[in-house]
């Protein structure tokens, strides 16, 4: 991702976490764009990819965001197309975007 800051020299990733943990989950792309755009200079486009970047559960954005690692991603896309924070304990734990069965 691009070396944008927010108005508090926050990533966009740093700025999504802390909406993520200033609204109860889940909450739709929507609201994060517009509630993203509200606290830097981010254009739409970059704020959509990343909301692909770093999400646990999508193997093709391991294909278009290689260097970003699972330790990196940290939101989890639910099947309503809705994000929430992810958390290993309630989602399971992913390899490459796809679900470990065991869980391990």
């Amino acid at each position: 991702m691009g070396k944008a800051k927010g108005k508090h020299g926050e990533t966009l990733a740093e700025a999504l976490k802390i909406l993520l943990g200033r609204y109860a989950s889940p909450v739709s792309g929507q609201f994060l764009l517009d509630e993203v755009s509200n606290m830097g200079n981010w254009k739409p486009d970059h704020i959509h990819q990343g909301l692909m970047e770093f999400v646990i559960n999508l193997p093709p954005s391991y294909w278009r965001y290689p260097g970003t690692g699972e330790n990196k991603r940290f939101l989890f896309l639910r099947e309503d197309g809705d994000y929430e924070h992810y958390q290993p304990a309630k989602h399971g734990r992913f390899v490459q975007g796809r679900r470990l069965r065991n869980n391990s």
